[in-house]
This record gives C-alpha cells, sequence and structure tokens, in this order.
C-alpha cells in the first residue's frame, strides 16, 4: 500500500516537471492606471494623432479626477489641439488650464502657446495681449523671455520697426546674460542696418512703363514680365501704326482697341511690381529675425 502512495506521488510530481507551466502574462489583463492612461495619450500624440491623443486625455481626467496626472493631460489636451491646428480649440484649452491650474509649472507654457493660437487665427492683437500677460507673470521662465520676443516680431509685422528695436532692447537689459542675448543684439543690429531698405517706387515703375511699356517691370527687378510686356505691347503699337499708315483706320481702331487694355495693365502691372518688390525687401528682413531670435510664425 505504501509502495503504491509513493508510486503515485512519483507521478504526479514527473506530470509536473513534464508538462509546461502557464507564464504570468497568460490570460492576465493589464490594470489601467493613471500613469498607463497618460501614456497611451502620449504614444498617440507621438504618432501625430491629435484626436485619439485627447481622448485617452479625457479619459484620464473623467476616470481619474483626483490623480495628480489631470494636470498633465490638461495641459497636453491643449497642445494636441495647437498641434493638429485647431487653434481655435487651442485657445480655449490653454485658457481654461490657466484658470484651472494658476500655479502650475505649465502655466508660462499655456500662456506663451495661447498667444502662438491667437497668431494662428491671424489675431496678433490678441496675441500680443497673452504674451505681454506672460512677460509681465512670469518673466523668469523661459515662455515669459520667448514671449517678449514674439511681441517684437509682432511689432515688426504692423510696420512698426521701432517697437521691434524696443522690445529687443527691453531684452537685453532684463536678461543680459541670456543665451539668446547675442542673437538679439545682431537682430538690433540688422534692423539698425535696414532702416532705409532700398525701395522701389510704384509712381516710378508705373510712368515708366506708360512711356516704354515693359520698362516699369525691368526697373523693379522684373526683368522677364518686362520683356514679355516690351514686346506684346510693341506688336499692337506697330500693328496699330501700319494699319493707320495704310489707311485702314477699321482694323487699326480693332488692332488699338485690343492693345488698350494690355497697354494699361503694363502700367499697372509695373506699379505692382515695384510693391511686391519692397514686400520682398521686408520679407526677407522678417525672415532673418525670425531666424536670428529662433520665434517661428
Amino acid at each position: 500500500m505504501t509502495d503504491t502512495v509513493n508510486r503515485l506521488i512519483l507521478l504526479v510530481v514527473a506530470l509536473l516537471l513534464i508538462l509546461p507551466t502557464p507564464s504570468h502574462g497568460e490570460g492576465a489583463g493589464i490594470l489601467l492606471t493613471e500613469e498607463v492612461q497618460l501614456k497611451l495619450g502620449d504614444a498617440f500624440m507621438a504618432e501625430g494623432e491629435y484626436y485619439r491623443a485627447i481622448t485617452e486625455y479625457k479619459k484620464l481626467i473623467i476616470l481619474f479626477p483626483a490623480s495628480r496626472r489631470v494636470e498633465d493631460a490638461g495641459f497636453r489636451i491643449a497642445m494636441a489641439y495647437y498641434r493638429g491646428e485647431e487653434y481655435e480649440a487651442a485657445v480655449r484649452a490653454f485658457a481654461a488650464f490657466q484658470v484651472n491650474h494658476p500655479g502650475s509649472g505649465y502655466a508660462p507654457q499655456a500662456g506663451y502657446y495661447e498667444g502662438m493660437s491667437h497668431l494662428g487665427l491671424n489675431r496678433p492683437e490678441k496675441a500680443e495681449n497673452s504674451f505681454s500677460r506672460v512677460v509681465a507673470t512670469y518673466p523668469d521662465s523661459d515662455s515669459g523671455r520667448r514671449a517678449l520676443l514674439g511681441n517684437s516680431l509682432i511689432r515688426f509685422d504692423r510696420k512698426d520697426t521701432a517697437g521691434c528695436r524696443q522690445q529687443l532692447e527691453r531684452y537685453l537689459a532684463d536678461y543680459p546674460g541670456d543665451e539668446r542675448a547675442h542673437n538679439v543684439s545682431e537682430a538690433i543690429s540688422l534692423l539698425d542696418r535696414n532702416r532705409e531698405p532700398p525701395q522701389k517706387s510704384p509712381l516710378t515703375a508705373g510712368l515708366l512703363s506708360a512711356l516704354i511699356p515693359g520698362s516699369g517691370h525691368i526697373y523693379a527687378g522684373h526683368y522677364g514680365d518686362g520683356i514679355t510686356s516690351f514686346f506684346l505691347n510693341g506688336l499692337f503699337i506697330a500693328g496699330t501704326v501700319m494699319s493707320v499708315k495704310q489707311e485702314n483706320y477699321a482694323v487699326a481702331g480693332l488692332v488699338g482697341t485690343i492693345g488698350l487694355p494690355f497697354y494699361i495693365g503694363t502700367i499697372h502691372g509695373a506699379a505692382n511690381a515695384a510693391n511686391r518688390y519692397n514686400l520682398g525687401i521686408r520679407k526677407d528682413l522678417r525672415g532673418q529675425l525670425s531666424v536670428m531670435l529662433d520665434i517661428q510664425f
């Protein structure tokens, strides 16, 4: 009897050793925590799936309303709207975040990106207000410093070059040892060198093209358009003159009538070319400032 029992015990042990044991992960569920939920949103954010990220962050706020991660989720929701170029929703989300979490470490960034969202909606005045609040409330933060530089570019875009320069000088006065100080100084020097940038007069361009069609375009730097205008108008003028010399006045009137709009268009086109030239000079200057200050909008 004892031998039989011993054999049964040995058989059971042998079977346990032979049969595969289930791994710890088999059939086991993942415990949903606020950290897991936040990582889900972060994963979608990293992939550019902003709407799905927003959904996961909102789930965290609903499922774990007392969690310390609610603050992180709220800021990330606003950033997801911003990165997804849903600027109206981003403005609301950043504003709500600042109200709900006034002492948050994200608050300076929220104020800055609220301003950037306004710029995305072509609201420079509101953007300037948002930036100014960040500068006044969080002057020692990186967002406060970037907001001050943002205000300088907003003023440049308003053609207030003096105001732009004033903001940059304030930056140097407030943050003399900042890593951006050298570039800010270079930006001020660039503005000083371009106080009177080369300009083309639209009136002069129009008058030149009235005298010699196409010459106004060449004056404005649009050489291809100038040559085309010269030959096209030359053909109409030549056709009209030849028809008059041949006393074929009906044809002369027809050719002249057809050619007149081209002639008038050449004058207007030359004036517009001069305006485009001037805008191009300012656009190039604006681009250089953006690169120097590392502020893009």
